[in-house]
């Protein structure tokens, strides 16, 4: 019984080992596809053809050319708004589904990127104190 504790810890000490190389990954795992280089130049490319606006993000910039085969803002919107016209989420189903009947108008407001955050959520907050959501006719209306 004395000489069975130091022989478990022992051998407890050497699974730990054994496991722990085996489970270590390989510096081989652990490299990049790109080399730092690579990555440099992929960056001051990026950087050359594109330029950063508050609320939008990283945008094209003027005097760049949009590659070719890429749509462009204008096509994607009218792309995305011919969909939502002629399709509804259904949450019992969790798809989209066809919309029975005319198409939906789905035209309404461009976004505005030029609030800030605050105003936003100054508008949302100031809208749903004088709108509710209507679920038979599928829109907000006002508050009476």
């Amino acid at each position: 019984m004395k000489n069975s504790l130091p022989l478990v810890a022992s051998l407890g000490v050497c699974l730990a080992l054994v496991g722990g190389t085996v489970s270590a990954q390989t510096p081989e795992e652990l490299a990049c596809a790109k080399t730092r280089a690579e990555v440099r130049a992929d960056c001051v490319k990026f950087l050359q053809t594109h330029e950063w606006h508050d609320g939008v993000g990283y945008v094209l910039k003027e005097k760049a050319a949009v590659p070719e085969g890429v749509p462009t803002r204008a096509q994607i919107t009218a792309e995305r708004d011919k969909f939502l016209a002629a399709n509804t989420w259904n949450d019992a189903k969790s798809m989209w589904v066809p919309v029975s009947g005319k198409p939906r108008d789905v035209m309404g407001q461009p976004l505005e990127c030029s609030k800030t955050r605050p105003e936003v959520q100054k508008d949302c907050v100031a809208f749903m104190k004088t709108h509710r959501w209507d679920e038979g006719t599928s829109r907000y209306v006002s508050i009476k």
